[in-house]
């Protein structure tokens, strides 16, 4: 097996990123009742275990042995037990596809199948399931190329959380963009899966996620934990009437900024992105 301690180093490891997971499913787990904490693990097992790059070779891939030793550390107290494992296999040569698609997959999986077989309580999965998307957070750099690969870049994209109704704002806001010069794209009447899809087409620079009422701060965290893991370079933005109703949205849904008027909307954006990104 690997080496057991490996400290965190920069050129491996987005600390920023890896750390802002961290709190923003710490603030989950405080914010959201249960069944949609619940709902939101079973988001993050299920885009880790199949929605991961695919990698050719099989004699790279972790055996068996090696996927229940993750699992027991992403399980165990030890908070940095899962990370060390990860990055010693880095540090080890294990190709980035392999622990992308062979150790992440594999533990999101095993976790998965031991939530269903009730061999693992709501708690415990929860908790493994928060190591995991932080350890992809933190190596998102090292994960991007091959998640993003042949994708066309694009600057924005303006999404409508699935089940919000009201359309008009999202409208007036792209126009808005585009009468500015800027070539966005807008996702509006999807559900869930189709929205991750239909945005897993293109790398965009900046996701601008539009949510009005209180009653879509689910939906909105699901969809932002999704685009997380297939758009690890992206920058998430928030935007819309809920942020009247939640003034800690920026963490608990885990994005960089908010777009809080239509005024400002155009500077927020050249903030995030930089300039000339028209």
């Amino acid at each position: 097996m690997f080496m057991a301690k490996t400290s965190l180093d920069d050129g491996v490891f987005d600390r920023s990123a890896y750390q802002n997971a961290k709190r923003q499913l710490r603030l989950v787990e405080t914010e959201l009742p249960q069944n949609a904490v619940s709902s939101l693990a079973r988001e993050v097992v299920r885009r880790l275990a199949f929605r991961m790059p695919r990698h050719e070779n099989a004699a790279d891939l972790p055996t068996q042995s090696e996927i229940d030793l993750l699992c027991a550390a992403l399980l165990s107290a030890d908070d940095t037990a899962a990370d060390q494992f990860i990055l010693a296999a880095r540090r080890d040569g294990v190709d980035v596809g392999a622990i992308s698609r062979g150790y992440v997959a594999g533990a999101a999986r095993k976790l998965g199948q031991m939530w269903d077989d009730d061999r693992i309580s709501f708690i415990d999965v929860t908790l493994a399931c928060g190591k995991l998307y932080g350890i992809i957070r933190g190596l998102r750099h090292v994960l991007a190329p091959q998640i993003i690969q042949g994708r066309e870049t694009r600057p924005a994209l303006f999404a409508l959380v699935p089940g919000e109704t009201h359309t008009l704002g999202i409208e007036i806001a792209t126009d808005h963009f585009r009468r500015d010069g800027w070539d966005v794209d807008m996702l509006m009447g999807l559900d869930h899966d189709a929205m991750v899809s239909e945005a897993d087409l293109r790398h965009y620079e900046a996701i601008v996620l539009v949510a009005n009422s209180d009653r879509m701060l689910e939906p909105l965290t699901r969809l932002s934990l999704a685009l997380r893991i297939t758009q690890p370079l992206a920058h998430i933005i928030v935007a819309g009437g809920i942020l009247d109703h939640h003034p800690d949205i920026l963490h608990l849904v885990g994005a960089e900024a908010v777009m809080a008027d239509l005024d400002t909307a155009i500077a927020t954006l050249r903030d995030v992105l930089g300039p000339a990104k028209t």
